[in-house]
């Protein structure tokens, strides 16, 4: 998704940093692949210029992240 002044993934690995917000794992530009933009408020159109909705999380943590609700939601409803 493009955003102004450029694709928002750039812009959150500027500011954050190449880096896991979650595990800490630090990540190079040979292997920034696998670093992803998560957005807090689960609104991907929410890219605000100062990066206040995104954290940048490794592919790993990026699924655990989102299997969490999946996973309240699923325990939520047994009752």
């Amino acid at each position: 998704m493009k955003f102004p002044g450029g694709d928002y993934r750039d812009r959150s690995l500027k500011i954050h940093g190449m880096i896991c917000a979650k595990c800490g794992r630090e990540f190079t530009y040979r292997n920034r692949q696998l670093l992803t933009v998560h957005h807090k408020d689960g609104n991907p159109l929410n890219n605000p210029p100062d990066g206040s909705n995104w954290e940048n999380l490794c592919l790993y943590c990026h699924e655990d992240e989102h299997s969490r609700g999946l996973l309240g939601d699923y325990f939520n409803d047994e009752g």
